[in-house]
């Protein structure tokens, strides 16, 4: 439920033991799923779309993408916590249809930590890197849309367009990721693997004495 596997709860306590304090952006055994769902050849229908899955069977089911992918959680396990976050659902001959791209966070807490690890770290990652004099030359995107004349009254409607175009432009670059992750899927030489991410969101100013100071 916490979206860890012992391995990693295992590999996290290691680390604090050592006294290692570096922070590395690691995708939830869920999210990992959904993900390889959308990706992998073995998981996809014709159209090109997460197939709708058995749940037992050797090789294009949904125990054999867990296996393959969710790391030490069991099929089972997996399919009731995807049920219970409304990412997967189950019909009536027990098969599993992917219904949604992404794991929406819970509570108030897991918002919290997944902005802080999802958002907030890599988004102040890029600015260090920006502001670094020695990387100024080999800068990474950071890129924002502004204005302070919206309407109150347009605030709805703006909220859910933006809303539907960010989904899409997320849902775009997670394809052009799994497109170069299939490049090299079978070459087990590789080693120079390397974590890459693109964050958008939504922004109003709640705090109207603040409004003065931008």
């Amino acid at each position: 439920m916490t979206g860890l596997t012992r391995k990693e709860v295992r590999r996290i306590r290691e680390k604090i033991e050592k006294g290692e304090q570096s922070v590395v952006v690691k995708t939830t055994p869920l999210s990992e799923i959904l993900h390889r769902w959308h990706a992998e050849t073995e998981f996809l229908d014709k159209s090109g779309r997460p197939a709708v899955l058995p749940f037992s069977g050797e090789s294009g089911s949904f125990s054999s993408l867990v296996r393959r992918f969710g790391g030490d959680i069991p099929p089972g396990a997996m399919r009731t916590e995807l049920k219970r976050v409304g990412a997967v659902e189950e019909d009536q001959d027990g098969n599993l249809v992917a219904v949604s791209r992404i794991v929406h966070p819970e509570g108030p807490q897991e918002k919290l930590v997944t902005a802080l690890v999802h958002a907030v770290y890599p988004l102040l990652s890029t600015v260090a890197h920006n502001v670094d004099p020695e990387r100024m030359s080999d800068g990474w995107a950071q890129l924002s849309a502004f204005s302070q004349t919206i309407r109150k009254t347009d605030l709805p409607r703006l909220r859910r367009i933006s809303f539907d175009r960010l989904s899409e432009v997320t849902e775009s670059i997670d394809d052009l990721f799994m497109a170069y992750e299939t490049l090299h899927e079978n070459d087990d030489s590789v080693v120079d693997k390397n974590t890459v991410a693109v964050g958008v969101f939504y922004f109003e100013e709640e705090d109207e004495s603040m409004i003065e100071h931008w």
